[in-house]
Parts: C-alpha cells; structure tokens; sequence
C-alpha cells in the first residue's frame, strides 16, 4: 500500500475549488524550517523545590496520591476534547455545545463560551489565545483571559480536527474534507486545500510541512507557506489518527489497524506494525519507543527505529485515547472507562482510574497533575504520581493537548 505521490488525489473543499497559495497580503509566511520548530521552554514553572529533590518523603506522597481526584468539573452534558492547560487554566470542549475554561489548581469556573453545536475538537492555546473547532463548522479563536470571541471562521461542515498553530498561521482540517490555513491574528484564509474525505485528525506542523490524515485513506504533508502537496501516502483505510513527528520520522496510525513510519521528507514507508483492529489513537514518542492504542484494546509500546513491539498493555475495550508520557509513566484511557498510568519500560500497570465512562481522549499532565475528560462530561485532575509534566513528541509538537512548556508562539 506504499505510494509516494507528487500530485496525489486533487478535490475540492466546501466552499469552491480547491486555493493553493496565500491570500492574505498583509502577511505572508516564510518557509523556513526554523520557522515552524519550537521546543518545551526550559523555564516551565514547577512546584519541586531543592528540598524536594532530596526529600524522599516527596516521592513517596507522589506516589500516596497517585490517581486520587484533586477535583472534578461537570459540563453538564457528554463527551468533550482533551484539556489543555496554559497560564494556570484548563480548557476543554464538551457536548453541551460549550468550551469550559477552569482553574488548574482548584477546578473553579473561569468562563464558558457558547458554540452551536458540540465541541470535541481539542484547543489550542497559545499567545493569550484559544483556537478551537465545532460542530457547528466554525473555528473559533477565544481571548484566553476572559472567555470573549476574537474571531471566527466558518466551514462548510463539522471541525473536530484540533487546531494547531505555528508563527502566524492555524492549521486544522474540516468534515469538508479541506485542510485550511488561517491567519492567527484574524480568522482569514490563507489558503485551503481538498482531500477526498472528512478529516478528523489533527494536523503537525514542523519544518515548514503540514502533516495530516484524512478518511480518504491518505497522509499528506503539505507545505506550510502554501498548502502545496509535497507527498501523500496510501494506506489501507481511514486516517484519523493525527501524526506525530520524531527524528525525521512521521508516526500514524490508519483504519487498515496499522501503525506506519514515513521518511518525514518523501513519504517514503519505513517500516509498518499491525494491530488486531484499527487504529484511532494518535501515536506519541518518548524515551526512543513510540506508544499507541488500538481498537483491539491495547496500549503498544513499539520501537521507533525498527518497528518492533516492545511490549502490550491489554485494556477492557477500545483505546481511542491518545497517551501522553512523563517521568517514565505513559498515560492513557479506555473505552472501559479507566484512566492507565504504565511504566514505560516493562508495560506493567503503576495504578488505574475509574471515570465512569468512556476516557476516549488525550490525558495532559503538568506539574505532577494529570488532566483528563471523561465521556459523561467530567473534567478530572489526578494526582499523576511522577514529578514534572508531559515531554512527550505530541506534546512538544502542540497537537491534540499540551502545556504551557510548549513554545508554540514562534
């Protein structure tokens, strides 16, 4: 099923034909590869202390409130989008067509920003502002601080890709099957370009290339400047596990149940891993092993130069969830309704939370908090039993959920 394509599949999105180039004169992008890498700030703000460091007492109160419930914040509805957490302050979609702003240490509600259908696009926020998709087909940009609308840009169908920003631009695909390119600052289309299918994964932005999949079975990378097609990979079925991109290496995983790694630059297959059943879970890297869940109910842990299982974690249904990694833990939930926390290295479970329903989303950790949304609309904060916070591939790259360390802004 390998192809690498210079002109692969050309559609057209939902307002009209298919723009490839920029059409914001007021500014354009340079398509420089610096440009579009950013890494985890050094300086983010932890609550370890020297004293810490050398206290054992402080690794053994970690690990007492593993998994214990810091607190709890409802919607009022079900479903919702992985939390992201920045200055202090958890946002999440739910389905009670709302995004929720609230506060990280103590749960209270900050602002809630009504939308017109549900919300299970993840946001993004970055520079004082949340970018965030709907059903209702608009992307939305919200000022971080007061929960009031910036601007918002209307699609022809759903958006539940989440955003993700780079410099000046934000990048998210449509139910309409386009990938689009927007002006941060104002909500205008910079460029947008067609696949032949819905698209609910998520977009990676780095070196200048716009990586994503789509339900028409194909990965595409994309030039970030102007949405020209660099290459596009076939696989066996729908893509809407979003990719990640570690070490010159695209990781994703399509409906085919397989978890493929690209050459970043020619869509080239490098090697390929077969699970029981499809994958929709998004892959993250961490600690040179690539960690994915599978709809046959587990968790892998694969190497990420051969493509070999290191070992599998089995769950009590599907894992849509998508992990994230900190300390040596990797965290992800089921469809069974439970929260995992597993070593990395040997795949044995550290401890287990029961959110009720369904954990299809992406956990977040920071500073020894681990946040989750469960299906019934409930917001958790978790005691994460490690110190420090996500450092994870997905989380440095900003795609799905991330932290305050991800320097995002350009």
């Amino acid at each position: 099923m390998q192809s690498r394509t210079v002109a692969g599949p050309t559609h057209f999105c939902g307002w009209g034909p298919t723009t490839v180039g920029v059409s914001d004169d007021e500014e354009s992008l340079e398509a420089k590869g610096e440009y579009w890498d950013f890494e985890v700030d050094a300086g983010l703000p932890d609550s370890i202390t020297e004293d810490d460091e050398e206290d054992d007492s402080y690794q053994i109160r970690l690990e007492e409130a593993a998994g214990t419930v810091n607190w709890s914040y409802s919607t009022g509805g079900l479903g919702g989008s992985a939390p992201t957490v920045v200055g202090g302050t958890v946002v999440a979609g739910g389905d009670g067509d709302s995004i929720y702003a609230v506060n990280a240490k103590t749960g209270d509600e900050q602002w809630v920003f009504e939308t017109d259908d549900f919300v299970e696009s993840a946001p993004t926020v970055v520079d004082g502002r949340v970018v965030i998709g709907s059903d209702d087909g608009h992307v939305y940009a919200i000022d971080a601080d007061t929960g009031s609308q910036q601007w918002a840009f209307q699609t022809a169908r759903f958006i539940e890709s989440s955003p993700t920003v780079a410099g000046n631009a934000v990048f998210v695909g449509g139910g309409d099957g386009c990938v689009y390119s927007l002006h941060a600052g104002m909500g205008k289309k910079r460029w947008a370009v067609g696949t032949g299918g819905p698209i609910y994964a998520s977009p990676t932005v780095t070196n200048s290339t716009v990586y994503i999949g789509s339900d028409d079975g194909h990965v595409y990378a994309l030039s970030a400047a102007s949405g020209e097609q660099r290459w596009a990979f076939e696989t066996g079925g729908p893509v809407r596990s979003s990719p990640t991109v570690a070490g010159g290496t695209v990781f994703i995983g399509s409906g085919d149940g397989k978890l493929y790694a690209l050459d970043a630059k020619w869509g080239d297959k490098q090697w390929e891993f077969a699970t029981g059943d499809a994958i929709n879970s998004s892959p993250t890297v961490a600690e040179g092993s690539v960690f994915v869940g599978s709809d046959d109910g587990a968790l892998y842990a694969i190497d990420a130069a051969s493509g070999d299982r290191q070992w599998s974690f089995e769950t009590d249904s599907r894992v849509w969830s998508s992990p994230t990694v900190a300390s040596g833990t990797v965290y992800v939930g089921s469809n069974d309704g439970y929260l995992y926390a597993i070593s990395t290295t040997t795949g044995r479970r550290d401890w287990m939370f029961d959110a009720g329903d369904w954990v299809d989303t992406a956990p977040v950790v920071v500073n020894e908090t681990v946040y989750v949304t469960s299906d019934d609309g409930t917001i958790y904060a978790l005691g994460a039993g490690v110190r420090g916070s996500s450092t994870d591939s997905r989380a440095n790259l900003g795609t799905l959920s991330h932290h305050g360390g991800w320097a995002g802004g350009g």
